[in-house]
């Protein structure tokens, strides 16, 4: 009895002591299991991280692109700005101003005896009114002659002191009809570029369509004007856009970002739009 005791004890010791060694093992591979397993999670929050900075790295690139984009079109749009400032500065210095075309040469001429002689046999205006008129100054401007073309008279310019008497002068240009004289406001080169345009286009209209014409501006808007009666013909409905390039040497760096002329021809109103 005694021996089959010591001898279950022994086998009994022996199975714990196995039992124990397999845990023993288990455990070592558990661990690791755990060490790889805790390997892994690092290396894929590592990915993580990198896939997170990688994304906000092309978001601030797009945002970089985005924001040098609006920088580049507000810029665009300052200097828009300030071209047409420039314009209109030009445009209202230029505004007690009158071009007059046609007005015959003569040899050493006073520009105020020609004035008085349009003012007086031309524009049928009184002696006294016209004496009344003050006048800043007044001279010949060199113009581009067409060599195919017979010499034309240069064009004059007077500066009147008040607006007022600008505008009669004015007023009364239809006493000039059939006369080859005609005299307009003076305008900014890139201005006066659109009006020659828009003349060209307006005798085309006269001769072709039999229409009534008026060239105006507003602001540096140039807008020919077409008729068939009294009242201002809105027969039309289609429009069409023609886009020109200032080119002329007469346009300033100054006018550089506005020398695009739009000519929009819609409901009978075409307009020239210097941006």
């Amino acid at each position: 009895m005694t021996n089959l005791s010591k001898t279950t004890l022994e086998d009994l010791k022996s199975l714990i002591l196995g039992v124990d060694t397999k845990v023993n093992k288990f455990c070592e591979k558990l661990d690791t299991v755990e060490h790889k397993f805790s390997n892994l999670v690092q290396e894929v929050e590592q990915d993580v991280k990198k896939l997170e900075v990688s994304k906000t790295d092309q978001e601030i690139k797009e945002l970089r692109q985005d924001h040098d984009e609006l920088q580049r079109g507000v810029e665009a749009m300052e200097l828009n700005v300030q071209s047409l400032e420039q314009l209109l500065l030009e445009k209202h210095d230029r505004k007690y101003n009158v071009l007059m075309y046609g007005m015959p040469v003569k040899c050493d001429e006073n520009i105020w005896d020609v004035f008085d002689n349009l003012m007086i046999n031309y524009l049928k205006t009184d002696k006294p009114k016209v004496d009344s008129f003050s006048l800043a100054n007044g001279h010949r401007i060199p113009a581009r002659q067409n060599i195919r073309e017979s010499k034309r008279p240069n064009p004059m310019i007077i500066r009147f002191i008040h607006n007022a008497d600008k505008q009669f002068f004015l007023s009364h240009g239809s006493n000039l009809a059939g006369k080859n004289i005609c005299m307009v406001d003076d305008l900014p080169p890139c201005m006066k570029e659109a009006r020659n345009e828009l003349a060209r286009i307006g005798y085309k209209i006269r001769s072709e369509e039999k229409l009534k014409t008026r060239i105006r501006h507003s602001g540096v808007t140039v807008i020919l004007e077409t008729s068939n009666s009294s009242k201002r013909s809105v027969a039309s409905s289609q429009g069409i856009m023609l886009l020109l390039t200032c080119t002329e040497p007469s346009c300033t760096p100054s006018h550089t970002v506005i020398s695009l002329l739009t000519l929009l021809l819609y409901i009978d109103l075409y307009i020239f739009t210097i941006f």
